[in-house]
């Protein structure tokens, strides 16, 4: 193991000897010469009529009428067009299905990590879980008021005609 490592020196020692430093130099001369940090192109500058928001980061409306931010950052300016967010979808899910089990209920809540079940007695319910059964219970009172059935209790016959009412 000690003779490759020496030997691996012995190589870079050899290799390194083998530059000459007259190619080094008119190598050098070669290259074209380097921008100053001021001598940005155009298209990677912020305009002189935007608005400084925050901090690095300007708003322009150009011609068009189109509202550009430009933000400075260590390696150059990003531009990206200002859009309004997309609204997001609102599931219509319910917060959690309360089943009353004598002197207990039953909470069942669907979670990201799946669904989570618990039991609590009704003296010992929290703040949350009341809440949760307030809502249970406006919920079937104002289905039961309106005559509605729920959404999973509708017939086949139900769904029929639906469909025949879009279609017309």
């Amino acid at each position: 193991m000690k003779n490759i490592i020496l030997a691996l020196m012995a190589v870079t020692v050899l290799v390194a000897q083998d530059k000459d430093p007259k190619q080094s130099k008119d190598a050098a001369k070669s290259e074209p010469p380097k921008t100053a940090p001021s001598e940005v192109p155009r298209s990677e500058q912020i305009p002189k009529g935007a608005v400084r928001v925050e901090p690095n980061l300007y708003r322009y409306v150009d011609p068009q009428g189109k509202t550009w931010f430009y933000r400075q950052l260590p390696f150059g300016v990003s531009k990206y067009e200002d859009k309004p967010a997309e609204p997001t979808a609102v599931s219509e899910q319910p917060a959690a299905i309360v089943r009353d089990v004598g002197d207990s209920v039953e909470f069942q809540r669907q979670t990201p990590f799946g669904v989570s079940k618990w039991m609590r007695k009704k003296a010992d319910l929290t703040d949350e879980e009341k809440g949760l059964i307030a809502a249970d219970q406006a919920k079937r009172s104002g289905a039961s008021k309106e005559g509605d059935k729920p959404p999973a209790a509708k017939t086949a016959a139900d769904k029929s005609t639906e469909k025949k009412r879009e279609n017309q």
